[in-house]
């Protein structure tokens, strides 16, 4: 009995030892981001703390302070900035593959779409 619940406990390190890596995705990013109503090109700059994601949005109107999260290779993150005299927000959903993330986006005003990313060399 003994050994067996050693047997168990050793499983259950392991499995948690082999649980999924958390994304790195700190750094200059160069977006494409598709809405029903525009196609924009801005450029995020990422600072990573754990899970936690700040940094900027430089986009058509400027730059911007960007809040998230980054859960394993999940990212979420969201904008707010002034365009065309109306403050809108962004969120930006989806998953990270290296060098490479996107998903899904939804702009206050603008509507939904997709995004990707590719990291700056």
């Amino acid at each position: 009995m003994l050994v067996t619940a050693r047997l168990i406990v050793l499983g259950l390190l392991v499995m948690a030892g082999s649980s999924a890596e958390l994304a790195r995705v700190a750094g200059k990013w160069n977006v494409t981001m598709e809405l029903s109503s525009i196609t924009g090109h801005p450029v995020l700059t990422l600072k990573q703390n754990g899970e936690k994601l700040t940094g900027t949005y430089e986009g058509r109107y400027g730059e911007s302070l960007l809040t998230g999260t980054v859960k394993e290779k999940d990212i979420a993150f969201s904008v707010t900035f002034v365009a065309e005299g109306m403050q809108t927000q962004g969120v930006f959903e989806g998953k990270v593959d290296g060098d490479r993330m996107g998903g899904d986006v939804s702009f206050e005003g603008a509507g939904d779409g997709t995004w990707s990313a590719v990291r700056a060399k």
